[in-house]
């Protein structure tokens, strides 16, 4: 017998190329049925599945989210060099790293440079050299590279310790760091206020930020206040081991580097009319819960892949069907975003900043979500499925149940005597 509802399946192909509505391709994507709205009626329920996702990775693996530190150093004074105070956002350069040395380098340039920025022109001159301590990679030693420029391990030692180990060298060698280097990876969730640094009011995705994760070190979920709290406070929300010797302080990751050279294994797609349950902790940007499990508009994950060729997607097909079930009768206006698993909208960068390093490169004001080729293709699955019928019964007690009498005489005793 075919199911009467046969008919009532509907499928919604969506792209969000240059898609004419009120949000922009992949944070906030509005579809209005209109005329085309999708009904249930007193007896069914209407019921929505992702059978498709499809979005190329066409941004940086590291970016806005995962990118920025926190420099503390109180201001003094050794050796004829002054240092002046800092409380500055080191931010490392966005882009896809393919190595965790080269991810380190990275973020040895960018040390230095803060560095050497806050020695005081007033003293005595002096520089820092800061390079990777050669403990998160293969030791050359002894290891052998061979024709492929691969490196195979011979010894023991030459392992990958996956840490990331940094040396500042100052190049005055009775220089000695009267007042430490305190780095901060801020992960104070935007729900709480936005921060204030150097009266500067950071943006979320600084105050809320990855980084230790990436680099394998501790978060920091305060902010503190370089003005009032004194070194040792500060020093206990750092978020790698830092130690000094002579003029040389070396700076070690507490964990390994995260195993992969990103922070977004999946995104997350949300939408308006779905209400489903999850840990607090993907709700942090937008709310601010006491229960450790949260309603959420998450409608699905989508993982990851990487292609044969090379490229990134992050791609669903019917292997993974995410379904729903509403109890509104009509659906006429659906709101889409993308998001990370921390509800953070996929990272943006303004790539005419980035590209800047190129000779003969103009900025633009465009969005690569509203005017380049960061969007998404997907499907859903409309179905009205019925509500099995079940009449009303009058309940009571059940009928008792009845025995048939016994004659009368089997309950008359024989007395008669036999002669």
């Amino acid at each position: 017998m075919a199911n009467k509802y046969a008919n009532s399946t509907r499928y919604l192909f969506v792209n969000t190329e240059d898609f004419p509505n009120n949000g922009d391709q992949i944070n906030n994507i509005r579809l209005n049925l209109g005329g085309n709205s999708f009904e249930s009626d007193d007896d069914s329920l209407i019921k929505m599945s992702l059978t498709q996702f499809n979005m190329p990775k066409n941004f940086y693996n590291v970016n806005d989210t995962n990118n920025t530190f926190r420099i503390i150093q109180s201001g003094f004074t050794h050796s004829g060099v002054e240092i002046d105070a800092c409380d500055f956002k080191m931010k490392i350069p966005p882009g896809d790293y393919l190595t965790t040395r080269q991810l380190i380098q990275a973020f040895c340039d960018r040390l230095k440079i803060v560095l050497d920025a806050h020695v005081s022109s007033a003293g005595t001159s002096m520089t820092y050299v800061v390079a990777p301590n050669g403990d998160p990679t293969f030791q050359y030693g002894s290891a052998v590279i061979n024709s492929n420029a691969r490196v195979i391990p011979t010894d023991s030692a030459d392992i990958n310790t996956r840490l990331l180990g940094v040396t500042v060298t100052a190049s005055v060698s009775a220089f000695r760091f009267t007042n430490p280097i305190i780095i901060h990876s801020l992960h104070i969730s935007p729900t709480e206020g936005l921060v204030t640094t150097s009266g500067a009011v950071l943006t979320a995705d600084e105050q809320f930020n990855d980084s230790a994760m990436l680099f394998g070190g501790n978060r920091c979920k305060i902010a503190n206040d370089p003005s009032s709290d004194t070194d040792a406070v500060m020093t206990a929300n750092n978020c790698f081991s830092i130690s000094d010797a002579d003029n040389v302080t070396t700076i070690s990751g507490y964990y390994p580097m995260n195993t992969a050279l990103h922070t977004l294994p999946y995104i997350y797609i949300r939408v308006n009319t779905v209400v489903n349950s999850t840990t607090s902790n993907f709700e942090n940007v937008s709310h601010n819960h006491t229960s450790p499990i949260v309603p959420s508009h998450i409608l699905a994950k989508v993982e990851r892949k990487q292609m044969l060729d090379g490229s990134i997607y992050y791609r669903s097909s019917d292997e993974v069907v995410y379904e729903n079930f509403m109890t509104q009768n009509r659906l006429n206006d659906l709101q889409f975003s993308i998001t990370d698993d921390k509800g953070r909208v996929i990272p943006q960068n303004n790539l005419g900043v980035n590209m800047g390093v190129f000779s003969n490169y103009t900025t633009s004001s465009k969005k690569i979500n509203l005017d380049g080729n960061l969007f998404c293709d997907f499907t859903l699955k409309l179905e009205r499925i019925p509500i099995p019928f079940a009449p009303n019964i009058l309940q009571g007690h059940a009928d008792p149940i009845r025995q048939t009498n016994s004659l009368v005489q089997s309950n008359v005793a024989n007395n008669r005597c036999t002669l």
